[in-house]
């Protein structure tokens, strides 16, 4: 079946970093202190957080949540750095002299953060055939039972059979579609934009995360040879389900 709209890249909707005058103390402040940012377990407040290097990138854990969110590091004046999520909100960001600020749903002011002890970088689970194929089933169920939104999640199940790998992150970004479904459609004007237009969502195979749309299916892609960063998350699909279906929504 043909594609129908745009097809939205998921884990991409980083604003370009806005360009800024920049004095010979700041660039020095940016090449000492750019790569300051230390792995480990941290404490905000109340809060507490897990931050782990992926490459060039951040994996960022909360006690409760089991999703875990890749961050995308950019400049920030003064030799700063800012951690975002794939939607392009900043949760982190790391001053010059190190000083680091959590920002959250429940504290959109910040947090001050300070590191208490090492962490231990998550690795994916092994996954089976069922456990995908159960996933679908139950993330379909919950979301007509607390959201009334009606769908199926598919994937093709016997390239799954077959392949570790594309099972455990297939399962992982099927996790997220549906927390980020379930974080669009709590948006009155989301749930019925959703409801109208989307019946199935197809996990497929891709080289880059995408969404579009084909009739009623909404095809969702991850990408296995990127490892986590090739899969959007909760955020990035609230986000680009937001710009496909025209409804605003938080980032």
């Amino acid at each position: 079946m043909p594609r129908t709209g745009t097809a939205l890249l998921l884990c991409a909707l980083l604003a370009a970093p806005a360009a800024w005058a920049q004095s010979e103390m700041s660039s020095r402040l940016n090449q000492e202190q750019m790569g300051d940012i230390e792995p480990g377990t941290y404490s905000a407040g109340h809060m507490t957080f897990t931050l782990d290097a992926y490459g060039d990138k951040y994996l960022i854990r909360f006690p409760g949540d089991p999703e875990i969110y890749v961050l995308y590091a950019d400049h920030a004046p003064l030799g700063g750095r800012a951690l975002k999520y794939d939607s392009g909100a900043v949760v982190i960001r790391v001053a010059g002299w190190g000083g680091i600020t959590l920002y959250t749903d429940a504290a959109p002011g910040g947090v001050p953060a300070e590191r208490t002890g090492d962490s231990l970088p998550p690795s994916p689970g092994q996954i089976s055939l069922f456990d995908v194929q159960n996933a679908a089933e139950d993330e379909a169920e919950h979301l007509a039972y607390s959201r009334r939104v009606h769908l199926t999640f598919n994937a093709d199940w016997n390239a799954l059979a077959g392949d570790t790998r594309m099972r455990a992150l297939c399962f992982d970004a099927m996790e997220n579609a549906a927390r980020g479904i379930d974080r669009f459609v709590t948006n009155a004007q989301g749930r019925t934009a959703f409801a109208r237009k989307i019946e199935q969502v197809r996990m497929e195979l891709g080289n880059k995360p995408l969404m579009f749309m084909s009739g009623k299916t909404l095809n969702i892609t991850f990408d296995v040879r990127s490892g986590y960063a090739g899969r959007a998350s909760s955020r990035g699909i609230a986000r680009a389900l937001g710009q496909l279906l025209s409804v605003p929504i938080p980032n």
